[in-house]
This record gives structure tokens, sequence and C-alpha cells, in this order.
């Protein structure tokens, strides 16, 4: 970092009050935004998509945030890889589109040619010792949580073995290992990477702002009220394996291994699914015989949120595309088998967290707004923000280790 960032990173570190919003220059200073790439996003396992929409030979997928770019593909052998979305001749990328399908890849540029392995094909008019085996794309780590496909750009990524003796069996039974990919939608936010995931953390705003959801989820009652209903919710189902919470995110984490949680919570009484009337959109999922009315969440690195429903599953990922600009990017998950427009209904089972996402948009700008104001000074955090909390203390010592 140029000393000048680093300095304000001290300052800001050193001045930042314990159960208060961030102080601006987190919101605002470049240095301590590219400190963050270096730190977050690439050291930690990001979504990339659902193997569903890559499924042939050839078949890609791009994941975008800040400068990078990353190809996940299908290769002939029918595994899934990624690589850097950049020609190692000169730079170019090489992928121009966000999806598509290719027999190999070819740089616009210059024709250099790719495999889908990543090994450098061919390479026009070079010199006689120019080595082709050394020249092939720039890897970049996958992992796949049954159809679920993280990548991760770090030499050394954290390991996901913990993560992965926890909740394999309920993410089985919650049928993960058999859904495929319906929709996905993008929002872009013109804000802070960090108010987008801050938003999503806390429902102390659930109730003013989100009537549609407040209908349906019980988390935005009261925390009395929450508890209450919650405990009357695990008691019914004790024997259930997907009652059954683990928290190891943010700052949490086990050593040496990528940050996850898992809790499942109730919906409010007569409501089966997160739609519109809290109706049920799709069929049931894995070993659900019947609706619980509820909802599992579940989260996977710092900025990727799954809500399963017993019926479909919605995907969150948030991702920077410059110091003010983000994306959320939604991923709506059904059965495998399930056929659009006889088993689900695109617009029923994508309202709730459309209407809540546009109204989040709204929301999250309006406090960029006021973030980047003169007059914006940290505010005192509510006992319904602890998750946002709990997230600001790990960013905050992440920061801290890295101006070490």
């Amino acid at each position: 970092m140029e000393l000048k960032s680093l300095t304000t990173l001290h300052t800001s570190l050193n001045n930042q009050a314990k159960g208060h919003s961030l102080a601006q220059a987190f919101y605002k200073d470049a240095g301590i935004y590219r400190a963050e790439i270096d730190t977050i996003f690439f050291k930690h396992w990001l979504f990339a998509g659902h193997g569903s929409k890559i499924p042939n030979a050839g078949d890609f997928i791009t994941l975008e945030f800040d400068n990078e770019s990353v190809i996940v593909v299908r290769t002939n052998s029918g595994a899934i890889k990624a690589h850097a979305n950049v020609c190692r001749h000169r730079g170019s990328r090489l992928c121009l589109d966000a999806q598509g399908s290719k027999s190999s890849f070819v740089c616009p540029y210059h024709a250099w040619r790719y495999s889908l392995d990543g090994d450098l094909v061919s390479a026009r008019n070079m010199p006689d010792d120019f080595d082709l085996t050394s020249n092939g794309l720039h890897s970049v780590h996958t992992h796949l949580i049954d159809g679920l496909i993280f990548v991760c750009l770090a030499q050394e990524p954290p390991s996901l073995q913990a993560m992965h003796s926890d909740l394999d069996a309920i993410l089985n039974t919650h049928g993960i290992n058999d859904l495929k990919l319906a929709v996905h939608k993008t929002y872009e936010i013109p804000a802070n990477w960090k108010l987008a995931v801050e938003n999503y953390q806390e429902c102390y705003h659930c109730a003013p702002s989100h009537r549609e959801f407040a209908q349906i989820h019980a988390m935005a009652k009261s925390p009395e009220s929450y508890a209450t209903l919650k405990k009357e919710f695990w008691n019914k189902h004790l024997d259930d394996p997907k009652f059954t919470s683990f928290d190891y995110y943010f700052g949490l984490a086990k050593e040496g291994q990528e940050g996850y949680q898992y809790d499942r919570n109730p919906l409010l009484e007569g409501n089966l699914s997160g739609s519109l009337g809290g109706k049920a959109v799709a069929p049931l999922l894995g070993d659900i015989k019947s609706y619980e009315q509820g909802a599992s969440e579940l989260m996977i690195g710092p900025v990727t949120f799954f809500l399963l429903y017993d019926d479909h599953v919605v995907a969150y990922r948030f991702l920077p595309k410059g110091i003010d600009q983000c994306v959320c990017d939604i991923y709506w998950l059904v059965k495998s088998d399930a056929q659009e427009g006889v088993d689900y209904q695109l617009d029923q089972l994508t309202w709730l967290w459309n209407v809540t996402t546009q109204a989040d948009k709204t929301i999250i700008v309006n406090n960029q707004k006021g973030v980047d104001s003169r007059y914006y000074q940290p505010g005192r955090l509510a006992t319904m923000e602890s998750f946002q909390q709990s997230f600001l203390d790990w960013y905050l010592d992440t920061l801290t280790r890295h101006a070490q």
C-alpha cells in the first residue's frame, strides 16, 4: 500500500469504535479498497455458479470482480476447471462474453489458441525457442460442493474440509446434490460492496423496509418474538438432521479453514416457501417429505449466502466492481428434474427475492449517499445488527493483520 493509504488505514483502525458502523475511509479510500481485494477476494472461496449451467464440454461462464475475470469451463473429460481470462501473450481478455461454448479458447487479438484445459496449443510466428508448454493459461483453484462451483485465486486456498465434515450429510438431506439452475439475475448497485454485504446480514431493516419478506420470514420479528418462534420451531423437529447449527463463520473459522455457517429458521405460520403468499412453488428437495414452514441459511466464505427452502434454493453473491460499484448476483435453483412451466413458474419462483433485492438496492444506494456526506459519522449498531457486527469484527481484524 502507498504510505498515505497505509497511514489512513492505521488511523481508521485505531479510531474505529466497537459496536459502531465503519468510519468513512473504509468506504472511500482507494488504498483500503486495494487491500480488501488482496486480503479478502484473492484469499477466499467465491461462488462462481452451478454446474448445470455448463453441462457439455466447452461450455463456459465467467466470474468478474474488480479488474479480474475468471473462465470456468467444462473440459473434454467432463471436469470443471477455471483459468484467468488473460492471454499469456500480451494480456488480452480471451472470452469477451459472460457465457458460451467453445471447442478451444482463441485470443481475439493475435489468435493464440488454448485447449479447454488451459494448455497453449498454437501461437503464430513465434521464435524457434518459444516453449508452448510454459505459456498455458494461469489456473485458478476450483472446488465443487455437489453442483455448486467455487473458485479461489489464492496460491494456497483455505481448506473446505471442515465444512464438508460438518455439512455434507445436512446438504444431502436438502438435495444440494440434485439441483439445477432455474435462472440467474444480476443487480448492479452503485455503492461500496460492504454496504451491500452489511445490509444482507441484518434484519433490523426488514420490518420497515421489506413488507413482503416480513410477511413470510419470522426473523423480521422483534428479537424476543423471533427467539420464541425459533425455540418452538426447533422443539418440533428435534430428531431432524436439518436442525443442527454450525457457526465457524468470519472470525470463528477453524485455523486454515474457510469460514462457514448453517442454521435452520422458521417461517411465519401458514408460509411454506419464500414466495408470493408463502405458497409452494416447486417440487420438494432431497429427502424432505413435507413442508416444515422453515428455511435454512448457509454461508460459505465472506460474500456467498444461500437460503434453502424446502422446494428451492436461493444463492446470493456480492462482488466489487470498484470502490463505489458492486453487483449482487442471485441464483434460483430447483430440483434437477423439475420442468419450467410444469413444476414451477419463474415469476413465482423469483418474486420474493427479486422484489426484496430491488428494495435493497434503493436502500444501499441511499446509504452510500449518506456515507459520502461530510456529516457522516459511524453510528451505534442495534442488537439486531449483531451478525453485521461479527462481519465488521472479522473485516477489521483481516485489515489489521494486513497492515502489520
